[in-house]
């Protein structure tokens, strides 16, 4: 089950759709998990790009919002971190298990935050390293 869904309803959005699961969050680092299903595979079987890159942006949005808002919970949607630029280096896919992606902060400036992502899969082995940057506005 994922992040804020309940057993038995109906998912909500694309994290609780994928299988999405927020392991930890602190204003160090992010770490969350997306299980291999077939909602989340390509046509050859291995997860799809869109999968872990989702995974990736995700789980640095939830990093970025423990900067921005007292306890991580979103209160000013203003000042949400809006990911405005991203760029990954795809090293390897796998058809099983879960990814795993672990987010720490590079740089917070007033504006834009720099997150470094690495998604691994469930052996250890980097499927992924993306960088994100995102972009807070609104009163401080």
């Amino acid at each position: 089950m994922s992040q804020g869904q309940q057993s038995g309803a109906p998912a909500t959005n694309l994290m609780e759709t994928l299988g999405y699961r927020l392991l930890e969050a602190d204003r160090e680092h992010a770490v969350a998990e997306l299980p291999y299903s077939p909602r989340v595979a390509q046509l050859t079987g291995l997860f799809h790009t869109g999968s872990l890159l989702t995974l990736a942006d995700t789980t640095a949005s939830y990093l970025c919002m423990q900067q921005i808002y007292a306890g991580g919970t979103i209160d000013d949607p203003a000042r949400f971190p809006l990911a405005v630029q991203l760029s990954a280096n795809l090293v390897r896919n796998t058809d099983h298990g879960s990814a795993i992606a672990e987010a720490r902060l590079r740089h917070r400036g007033r504006t834009l935050l720099v997150v470094e992502t690495t998604v691994r899969d469930a052996e250890g082995r980097t499927l992924a390293i993306v960088t994100t940057t995102h972009l807070s506005l609104g009163p401080r």
